[in-house]
């Protein structure tokens, strides 16, 4: 039995022991049990299926707050009208610096950035004197902008710093201003659109880049760009960009080409190398020829030492 009932009367009171002890099964069950086991057998695991991985790389630009990064410049730019005499032509090597500010969690990074050890060196004397107005601007201006992990450069903001910019060499510099803007877009690949493809790409193939930037003045320029992921070395992309910008403004109306290469570490996220080459012309809505010429050539190079060999894998910063 499997419970037991004891009962006292008198002295006693009436109580009530229920044992807990289970009753042996009985040997019929026993083997039923044994029989079940023998013909289900263990349950097996579920096989849990995982997808290859997309084929291609992911290019994108990784930092983490306070990441700063630094890099030399040189640029070229020249100024003029069409066919009338010969552009004024300013170029300049200089040193860069931008660090990571904060970094929100889609990987947006906004940077502060700054302008040192500026040089003139234009094609003359005359071209190196006429250019030190705007080697002070580029060397004193204060950059900030944010950059989303596929490049694509906003909020673009260059001005003279607070301290000076009421004083005698503050106003000669506002006077640059609309030059070290220009100067410092390309640098930083400010107001072009987005620069990666949005997926995993592959070595060889290419995309499509168009970006509607709203210009300060009214207007918009135009991105028309086809962006080629060329190849692929030590872990390093280098990506070539090619296309057309258009616009309109207040009756003034812009056409221009822009050419250039890019090479990005691709573990880390980190630009190594860039070379932009652009030229825009500027012409009132009734003229088919002449007008207003600006051509830019920039390129930056990375501080940080040589390109570690492998495979790119490295960790991000």
């Amino acid at each position: 039995m499997n419970a037991l009932t004891k009962m006292s009367v008198g002295r006693y009171s009436l109580a009530m022991l229920f044992l807990t002890a289970r009753a042996p099964l009985s040997p019929l069950a026993l083997a039923f049990c044994a029989a079940l086991v023998t013909t289900t057998g263990c349950p097996k695991p579920s096989t849990i299926k995982v997808p290859p991985p997309p084929p291609g790389d992911l290019l994108r630009f990784v930092a983490k707050a306070n990441d700063k990064l630094s890099g030399k410049v040189n640029v070229r730019f020249e100024d003029g009208d069409i066919g009338v005499k010969k552009p004024a032509v300013y170029a300049f090597v200089f040193k860069e610096e931008h660090q990571a500010q904060t970094v929100d969690a889609s990987g947006n990074m906004n940077f502060s950035a700054s302008f040192f050890d500026v040089e003139p060196v234009g094609d003359s004397a005359k071209d190196k004197k006429a250019g030190e107005p705007l080697a002070r601007a580029l060397q004193t201006v204060k950059i900030a902008y944010t950059m989303s992990a596929r490049g694509d450069v906003t909020n673009f903001d260059v001005k003279i710093p607070d301290d000076i910019k009421d004083s005698k060499d503050g106003k000669q510099m506002e006077r640059q201003l609309g030059y070290v803007r220009l100067i410092a877009q390309w640098v930083y690949g400010a107001d072009r659109g987005p620069q990666f493809d949005p997926s995993h790409i592959e070595a060889g193939k290419s995309w499509p880049i168009r970006a509607s930037i709203p210009t300060p003045s009214g207007g918009s320029k135009n991105w028309d760009m086809t962006c080629t992921y060329a190849k692929r070395e030590q872990g390093v992309a280098f990506v070539n960009m090619e296309g057309k910008v258009s616009g309109e403004n207040q009756g003034t109306k812009l056409s221009g080409e822009v050419k250039g290469e890019l090479r990005l570490r691709i573990g880390e996220g980190r630009l190594t190398y860039h070379d932009i080459d652009t030229t825009s012309t500027f012409r009132a809505g009734d003229q088919s020829s002449g007008g207003h010429q600006v051509h830019i050539h920039v390129t930056w190079e990375a501080d940080q030492a040589t390109v570690p060999s492998g495979d790119g894998t490295a960790v991000m910063p």
